[in-house]
């Protein structure tokens, strides 16, 4: 193995180990919120609602916020499960393909929780459904990317 190539290893280690990292402090991050998401709220409801009135809006702004935290779980757990695949070397495989489709629909899903929020709650939440609403095609360009490439692959397989 020459230079570069031990250059290159060393370099996809320390982006797969930083990858994994970010997703294990972005979990953590995360059950930090859920556990004080009743105080978020209540910071949150200083700001005036657009349209629900304040006892109906904290529930609407805790329950999403928790229905939000579960689909970010998912999303991690998925992301995380990808990474490990792709470092073993199992890149262009069908479980890829799934679980990009499914990290696609899953931050679709946040941003129409988002949406819902920002328009009955609390503006400050549209950040969110901007940054989900980019995000989204994004991921399912990827995807459609890897099938591309699995089929690619499968043929290949089929053909030596």
């Amino acid at each position: 193995m020459n230079k570069d190539e031990k250059a290159l290893n060393v370099g996809e280690a320390v982006s797969v180990g930083a990858t994994k990292a970010f997703i294990v402090v972005l979990t953590l991050g995360a059950v930090v919120m859920c556990v004080l998401g009743p105080k978020l709220v209540d910071i949150i409801m200083t700001k005036t609602s657009p349209l629900v009135p304040d006892a109906y809006r904290y529930w609407i702004m805790l329950i999403g916020g928790y229905i939000l935290a579960t689909i970010l779980f998912v999303f991690l757990y998925l992301m995380y499960k990808l990474v490990c695949r792709i470092e073993l070397g199992e890149v262009f495989v069908m479980q890829n393909v799934r679980a990009l489709g499914l990290l696609s629909n899953l931050v679709f899903l946040a941003c129409l929780i988002t949406f819902v929020i920002g328009i009955t709650c609390t503006y400050m939440i549209f950040v969110i459904t901007v940054a989900a609403a980019f995000m989204t095609p994004i991921i399912s360009v990827i995807r459609y990317a890897f099938a591309r490439a699995v089929a690619m692959k499968d043929e290949l397989d089929l053909t030596v």
